[in-house]
């Protein structure tokens, strides 16, 4: 049975309850925007020419499972609690900077829009479920990141890529109860993270690149919580269908694979069992250049693999879309 969270005294009573009963089973959905990965992530090995812009506006849209009334409730009573969320967007832009042969810096920060996010809790006093509404939408983290290109020879490209992110987002939300969102939910974490991996990309032939890449996140804590560790490695093939590189418009297809894993979160430095996995993504795509300075890129990362701990929320699938103009 759902019902609506009508008063904040009878929460905290419930929720006093639940962690006495059911604290080994308290869940954090891993769907804002500092987890959600997937498709489409691939980075390059290439480094930007000395003196040159290049600016991103990225959209980039996720669809999650729908589940029933008996689902919602099923997973609640497994696992104490459940976060639920129809879709999410992130509008974003990226500036990237060439300062001097082989080295590059860049930013990117976005804002994070949730539809029809809340959350069902399962009171074992009662066995009554009850769904709380929230509205976390804001201004994202900023990542403030460098590339520095290490090889370039026969067999490709080589370089070495980091980062740091800044506590800028919106991550102190209430819900519709007065309780607070776990920095898993919201648009900001709240929390400094450092980023740093490697990148590869050579010329297979004329037409045909190949990109891959491997990164590390280290995440910080915030509010007596720490969102899990996360690891991202994929592998691009792209297709020049423009035979003449000088020629213009250009039209590219490409294919992608990239793999996430996820740490356990921590909360008051006690592992969450309901978060953290590994899912796999499968993305075809393509980018049209019209000239030397602006591109447009689509693709559609889809989940092939979600094996996730516990209760959580599962990806339907992924659509993404940028508009770049370098200078």
């Amino acid at each position: 049975m759902l019902k609506p969270k009508v008063s904040r005294v009878v929460l905290q009573r419930s929720a006093f309850i639940c962690s006495l009963l059911t604290a080994a089973n308290s869940s954090y959905a891993d769907h804002g925007p500092g987890t959600s990965g997937g498709g489409s992530a691939t980075q390059s090995g290439e480094t930007m020419k000395p003196g040159k812009f290049a600016v991103e506006l990225r959209e980039d849209f996720t669809e999650f499972e729908h589940l029933s009334n008996a689902e919602i409730v099923s997973k609640a009573f497994r696992a104490g609690d459940i976060d639920l969320l129809d879709r999410s967007f992130i509008e974003s832009v990226s500036v990237s900077y060439g300062v001097i042969e082989d080295f590059q810096v860049g930013m990117t920060i976005g804002y994070y829009q949730a539809v029809n996010s809340k959350a069902a809790e399962f009171d074992p006093t009662t066995g009554v479920t009850s769904l709380s509404t929230s509205n976390p939408d804001g201004l994202t983290d900023l990542w403030i990141n460098a590339k520095y290109r290490f090889y370039h020879g026969p067999i490709g490209s080589l370089a070495v890529i980091g980062g740091i992110k800044i506590p800028t987002g919106r991550s102190k939300v209430l819900d519709s109860t007065g309780a607070s969102l776990e920095p898993s939910a919201t648009a900001g974490s709240g929390a400094y993270d450092g980023m740093l991996g490697l990148a590869f990309s050579r010329f297979i032939t004329a037409q045909l690149t190949i990109d891959s890449s491997f990164q590390y996140t280290i995440r910080g804590g915030a509010q007596d919580f720490k969102l899990g560790d996360r690891i991202d490695g994929g592998v691009a093939l792209a297709y020049r269908l423009t035979k003449d590189i000088k020629s213009y418009p250009q039209l590219s297809v490409f294919g992608e694979a990239n793999v996430r894993y996820l740490f356990k979160s921590e909360d008051a430095g006690v592992l969450a069992p309901n978060t953290g996995g590994t899912a796999l993504f499968l993305t075809p795509g393509f980018r049209a250049s019209f000239n030397q300075n602006f591109s447009f890129t689509a693709a559609a990362p889809l989940p092939v693999l979600q094996s996730l701990n516990g209760e959580q929320l599962k990806t339907a699938y992924k659509i993404s879309a940028a508009l770049t103009a370098s200078f």
